[in-house]
Order: C-alpha cells, then structure tokens, then sequence
C-alpha cells in the first residue's frame, strides 16, 4: 500500500518510521569533516597574502632606506666638461701651406703626413717640407687653409689624442672639501647608452684676475675615464657636457681633494 513513511524491521521484530528525503529540500548538508578542511584553506590561503603583503611592503622599505642611504653617498659635482689635450703642428718659420693632406674629424696615425708647405724665411734647410703628426689622435681644426700663409709657430693642423680625454667639472671649495683624490665618479650624458665610470685624479687652481664676491670659488677637478670606458668615450666630441656624481665612499683614507681648512 502507498505510504510516506518507510519502515525498517528492528532486531526484536517491531517496525520503526523513517523519514523518506525530501526531493524539494535540496542539497544535504556538508559533512562536518569537509567544513572544516574548507575553513582550514581559506585561512592558509589568507595567512599567504598577509605574508605576501609584509614582504612586499618590508622589502618596498629597505630599497627605500637603500636609495636614501646611496643619495648621501653620492655628492653632485655638477656640469662635466668633455676636454682634449689639444696637439697643436705647425712651423718654426714663415711658411705657405701649399696641401692639406688631412680634415677635420680624421683619425691619423703617428707619422702621418698632415699637409706640405713652403718655408718663406730665408735660411739653409729644404724650403718645401712635410708636417707629421707627432702623436695618434683626432684632427681637430684646420687652423690654415691651403694657399695661406702661417706665422712662424702658429699652428696649421690642431688634433688630440682620444686616449688622454678627460672631464673636467668645476666644482665649489665647499663641495671639494668632501671628495678625496682617487673616489670614483659616475658621468652620464648624451651618446651614453648608461653612465661611464672615472677617477678623480687631480685638482686644478681656478685663477680668476677679479672674483665675484657673489660666486663662490671654484676648483676645475679632473675627471679621468676608466680604461673600460675609453671604446665609449672615443666616439664622443670635446665641448659636450655631461653630469658627474662622486662616490664618497670609495677611497677613503686617501688625500682630500682640497684642505679642509
């Protein structure tokens, strides 16, 4: 017969009623053994976002206390000037410059011929004679064009030799009195992928013949590229300027850049 209970025999003979599920009721209840292990995740996963977090924001601080620590390090030289020795050929005597071998912004050899010219001064000697490039480096400046005439010692072809580049900053007595000869210094600017390594290697006296009482004094500090900077540097122009920051914390103990007094 049709009823909505079902019944179960008992051990002992006698019939019980049980509940039939309700199909309307929906899902059953998780057991308590799942709850929990859903809670237990929930947590870790919560506990490693927290962690997360606190390492994200405790690293975040340590590269900040880092840079402010490297600021302080770094003292700002200020406007570096790219300088060449410059090389300067020419004659002892009068003379008219009858070819130029050479331009402007060529590489020469040591011994090249740079031009040929015609002594004018009266004298023994071969009238016509050739000017060698006493070193290797860059021609620079055409100082007399062909068909002119060049005073006795005054240059026909000026060049530098790229290997002996320096910058040069001027720098204030009060800057100086924190740098030491030998720290290095970081240059960056144009035609410079990063900076370039140099070494404060000496400084020069600034005379001024009527200083402002304004500007304080100055100091040019020489600036000397690091051997594995020389490719770079060769392929920049003297005259361009750059921006120096000195390390101070390298070479400590050696001789101050300028007294401290």
């Amino acid at each position: 017969m049709n009823s909505t209970l079902d019944t179960t025999i008992e051990h002992d003979g006698t019939t019980a009623a049980s509940p039939s599920p309700d199909p309307t009721s929906g899902a059953a209840p998780a057991p308590p053994g799942r709850s929990r292990l859903r809670r237990a995740l929930l947590f870790a996963r919560t506990s490693v976002v927290v962690l997360i977090l606190l390492a994200a924001a405790a690293g975040g601080g340590f590269c900040l206390v880092r840079q402010r620590l490297a600021d302080r390090m770094l003292v700002d030289a200020g406007s570096a000037v790219l300088t060449a020795q410059p090389i300067t050929v020419g004659s002892p005597d009068a003379a008219v410059v009858t070819r130029m071998l050479t331009t402007e912004r060529t590489s020469v050899t040591a011994g090249a011929v740079l031009a040929v010219i015609t002594r004018t001064a009266d004298g023994g000697g071969a009238r016509v004679q050739e000017l060698h490039a006493p070193a290797a480096g860059v021609v620079t400046k055409i100082n007399v064009a062909p068909g002119q005439i060049a005073r006795a010692g005054e240059p026909i072809v000026t060049l530098y030799d790229p290997a002996k580049l320096s910058f040069q900053v001027d720098v204030p007595l009060e800057t100086l009195r924190k740098l030491r000869l030998g720290m290095t210094a970081y240059v960056t600017g144009p035609g410079l992928s990063g900076r370039i390594v140099t070494t404060l290697q000496e400084v020069e006296p600034e005379v001024e013949s009527a200083p402002s009482v304004n500007s304080p004094d100055r100091l040019t500090v020489v600036l000397r590229p690091d051997p594995a900077a020389l490719a770079t540097v060769r392929t920049l122009v003297p005259g361009l300027q750059f921006t120096a920051v000195v390390d101070t914390t390298t070479a400590v103990g050696r001789t101050p850049a300028v007294n401290s007094a």
